[in-house]
């Protein structure tokens, strides 16, 4: 079998012979291995977006119920501070396309889920 094989590489198809290989393409007795192209800086940037809207979901989802303490004045001490750590990872999430490496060097924010009590406590 032969195949034509196109010039960047992403692709082949069986051929019948030289002459059913198109201009975009070369001739070969084998196949080759696919070796996918780097995303590109818009795939990168939509992929951060991405994944910075289902963390801003997330930080919703926990600040809700100690928002609603505060507004009916049933909060503790401790969720005014939890509180006061998921608005301000919520903010930092909103800034990651502000930061110099983005898209392609994203500097995460941590989540108040994933701080240690200790650390989360003098914060």
């Amino acid at each position: 079998m032969n195949y034509a094989i196109r010039n960047d590489k992403q692709a082949f198809r069986a051929v019948g012979s030289r002459d059913d290989v198109g201009s975009d393409e070369y001739w070969s007795q084998f196949p080759i291995d696919i070796v996918p192209l780097p995303p590109t800086a818009t795939e990168v940037a939509t992929a951060a977006i991405a994944k910075r809207n289902e963390l801003l979901a997330i930080a919703a989802n926990r600040m809700g119920p100690l928002q609603d303490a505060v507004d009916v004045e049933r909060v503790t001490d401790d969720e005014v501070a939890l509180l006061k750590l998921w608005k301000a990872y919520r903010i930092d999430l909103n800034r990651i396309e502000q930061q110099d490496g983005f898209p392609a060097e994203i500097q995460w924010p941590v989540s108040p889920d994933e701080k240690p009590p200790e650390l989360a406590a003098h914060l």
